[in-house]
């Protein structure tokens, strides 16, 4: 069997690249999708991480890196959903499903005007579906049940699981006449990558940790303050260290549906220095968005590093939704710069350019 990569390490040398501060879930990322690359078995993934740790990020680079790639050219069937609307799926048969009916159009237009049977298999069966707001499908909120989140467990759970389906495909000649085929897809193939913030699951998972009630304790750390000879104990928590299947079946996720994934992946929540990484290093990032449209302007805008310590101070500030922090602060100072940058924080060299310069002082005035 010949290999489309060398190692998993190869897939994390390219979505490390935009993928900042999650290093430990990219590394179980890229196991399962290598494993998916060679047709080796794998278990369906399941992220945790509160909003703007990545999850989408993640999704999205994925997408990339298999869209760049010829070798991978049979693996960009790759379709994106929030999982409520699996529960708004009423029909009766598995092939009319949304899932299924998104990933048959993909493919078909993946392959264009020249679709064959054989191209449309390879590309159904080796397909990923990313869901994200699993979460949002629970099957209880509070001590009752959720109608709308059972419903939506169980129709994903054959498709995660594997079955044979027969899907047509129309194909037309070279005189212009029109063929239906019927292939029989495997969905047991497709790689489905799940995400949701689990708004209350840490909690839920520290009470019992803390509670003494089971064998779990929290790791103890032993801090001492610069110059001092006091010696701090503190407590330290990892949801990725303590979250189990059981605190998952609390939540409202099923047995049935969670043995469908052999990985639980946490998102770390980002920390200041990754926000100033997430800001400046990603070439999609809102700073370098930025950058083209000053360039369209003439004018080269830069920021001073203690500018983006404090931006990424400030968006820290709201870490429930991570990342997405940093667009709303910058978006805040470069309102009215953006549509008149005219002004003391535009200068000129002696060349004629202009440039923008983004201070800490320009930070606090506006963020």
């Amino acid at each position: 069997m010949t290999k489309l990569l060398e190692s998993p390490k190869d897939l994390f040398a390219r979505l490390s690249k935009s993928v900042i501060d999650q290093d430990t879930a990219l590394e179980q990322i890229c196991v399962s999708l290598y494993k998916h690359l060679n047709h080796i078995r794998v278990g369906n993934i399941l992220l945790i991480g509160n909003s703007g740790t990545g999850k989408t990020t993640i999704m999205r680079n994925i997408e990339k890196m298999f869209a760049d790639d010829e070798r991978l050219s049979r693996f960009t069937n790759t379709i994106r959903l929030n999982a409520n609307v699996v529960a708004d799926d009423q029909t009766a048969k598995l092939e009319s499903s949304i899932i299924i009916n998104r990933l048959h159009q993909n493919a078909t237009r993946i392959m264009g005007s020249d679709p064959s049977p054989e191209r449309f298999k390879e590309l159904m069966e080796n397909g990923v579906v990313f869901l994200d707001e699993v979460d949002k499908i629970r099957a209880v909120v509070g001590d009752r049940p959720n109608a709308r989140g059972i419903q939506a467990q169980e129709a994903l759970l054959t498709l995660i699981e594997g079955e044979l389906l027969e899907l047509s495909l129309t194909q037309r000649s070279d005189d212009g006449e029109l063929s239906t085929h019927k292939i029989t897809v495997d969905t047991s193939r497709i790689l489905f990558i799940c995400g949701g913030a689990f708004e209350g699951l840490y909690d839920a998972v520290y009470r019992r940790v803390s509670s003494g009630e089971h064998r779990d304790k929290l790791i103890q750390e032993y801090v001492v303050s610069d110059g001092q000879e006091n010696v701090e104990e503190k407590e330290y928590f990892s949801l990725n260290q303590y979250v189990r299947y059981e605190d998952m079946f609390e939540y409202g996720m099923t047995p049935q549906f969670l043995g469908r994934f052999d990985e639980i992946i946490v998102l770390n929540d980002l920390s200041v220095h990754a926000l100033m990484r997430i800001f400046i290093e990603p070439k999609e990032s809102v700073f370098r968005e930025s950058q083209v449209y000053f360039q369209t302007l003439g004018i080269d805008l830069q920021i001073t590093k203690e500018a983006v310590q404090l931006l990424a101070e400030r968006a820290h500030e709201n870490h429930r939704i991570g990342a997405r922090a940093l667009r709303s602060v910058f978006k805040r100072i470069m309102r009215g710069i953006e549509f008149d940058p005219a002004g003391s924080y535009l200068v000129r060299d002696d060349s004629g350019s202009k440039r923008l310069m983004v201070t800490s002082e320009l930070v606090s005035r506006f963020a």
